[in-house]
């Protein structure tokens, strides 16, 4: 049960971390690239403001030569000068032929727009800008300039923080997990101190209960014998409350060596389907005000201990009882693809929905309606059993609707 909890704390916390770590470094790495993005930026608009004058001096200089395009291959600063019909008229460029791509891309800009090409394995951020003279446009330039250090450098930056974030996945499992461990310590230590006085009271009470028992009986038959008279009711109401004290002692104790796994099954073949007829016939013999059916598959085998089977459908044949005023009380037991489904369906007075969740809770009882005799332990010692063979068991219900319990055991291969 702790190992359950602990891990799934574990989970719990890890994920919380992970979410939190995943959003910081997404946020820094978004902040770090729109910073470098931004100086790039800049130093493509200084250099384009530092040239402002050669610009003009082109449109309005003498025609260039027949090769428009020089190479300066020693720089990592470029530009070209464009006409207003996005014909380039001029350029400097840092690589033969990038003019084409670059024409290829033009189109108008009301102020300025900035891009990023991957030519020869090189990545180029170009800013084109319109040039404008007494609000007419006489054309655009397109600066640019070679980033592929910056590229690299987030590039870098993400491989990073994906190593780091990979590192610290594994970090925030170990401390999830130590984290859990350590909250769980004081909880583990105060159950376990419970779960040690239940053990021990039930031992102690159980022989004292049955001394005053055999003394009930023997008591009740001496004044039998001498004639006396003496309350039947007080009797039979002592003898109850002794036989209350003793079923819920020993539902204590079958729940104590679960949790502390001392259950020892005695796990062999059983013809479940007979199992089910002889359990539900006696059963059916105790109680007049019910009818019984019964709807079983012959030969169902599984493999389980046949007595914790027994006390399993005796468990929810006396729930079915217990909470059935008239009506009928079926089982059925068929099988389905690898799993044997026992079902003990009544028409009593159900259960309402919010109380089904805790129904297989230890000493949870149900709203008045169902407020009737019994431990309160029933359904959660079922649930060990059901568990224990490896197996599942449901409930369908509502209030006025009856209550169809289901178990699911594996099948016995063949």
């Amino acid at each position: 049960m702790f190992k359950k909890i602990k891990m799934r704390l574990t989970w719990m916390n890890a994920i919380s971390y992970f979410i939190f770590l995943v959003l910081f470094l997404t946020v820094f790495y978004m902040s770090f690239a729109q910073i470098l993005n931004k100086v790039q930026e800049n130093m493509v608009e200084s250099y384009a403001a530092n040239n402002t004058d050669k610009f003009f001096n082109i449109y309005n200089g003498p025609p260039k030569p027949p090769n428009r395009f020089e190479l300066e291959v020693d720089q990592v600063s470029f530009f070209y000068v464009i006409s207003k019909d996005l014909e380039i008229l001029y350029g400097e460029e840092l690589h033969e032929g990038f003019n084409e791509v670059l024409q290829q891309n033009l189109k108008p800009v009301e102020t300025k727009q900035f891009e990023r090409y991957e030519y020869e394995d090189e990545t180029l951020l170009v800013m084109t800008q319109a040039v404008r003279i007494q609000g007419d446009t006489l054309g655009y330039i397109a600066v640019g300039q070679n980033v592929t250090t910056y590229a690299e450098l987030l590039q870098n930056v993400l491989i990073l923080l994906v190593m780091l974030l990979i590192v610290s996945s594994i970090g925030i499992a170990l401390l999830s997990y130590f984290l859990a461990k350590k909250s769980m310590t004081p909880i583990q230590i105060s159950y376990e101190q419970q779960r040690q006085f239940v053990a021990n009271a039930s031992h102690e009470l159980r022989t004292p209960l049955a001394v005053l028992y055999s003394s009930l009986e023997l008591f009740e038959e001496q004044l039998k014998q001498k004639g006396t008279e003496y309350p039947s009711d007080t009797m039979d109401d002592m003898k109850n409350e002794a036989n209350y004290m003793n079923d819920m002692l020993s539902s204590l104790l079958t729940l104590t060596r679960s949790d502390q796994n001392q259950i020892r099954l005695n796990i062999r073949d059983v013809d479940l389907s007979n199992v089910l007829i002889q359990r539900t016939r006696r059963f059916a013999k105790t109680v007049q005000h019910l009818a019984f059916q019964l709807e079983i598959d012959d030969e169902i085998t599984i493999q389980a201990d046949p007595i914790l089977v027994e006390e399993l459908l005796y468990i929810l044949l006396k729930n079915a009882v217990t909470y059935t005023n008239e009506g009928t009380v079926t089982v059925r037991a068929y099988t389905e693809a690898n799993n044997v489904k026992i079902e003990v369906a009544d028409t009593g007075i159900g259960i309402a929905e919010g109380d089904l969740p805790h129904i297989f809770e230890r000493f949870y009882r149900a709203d008045k309606i169902r407020n009737k005799s019994g431990t309160g332990l029933g359904l959660a010692i079922a649930k060990v059993i059901t568990d224990l063979h490896g197996g599942q068991i449901t409930v369908k219900s509502g209030l006025g609707k009856g209550t169809i319990f289901t178990i699911e055991f594996p099948l016995l291969q063949k």
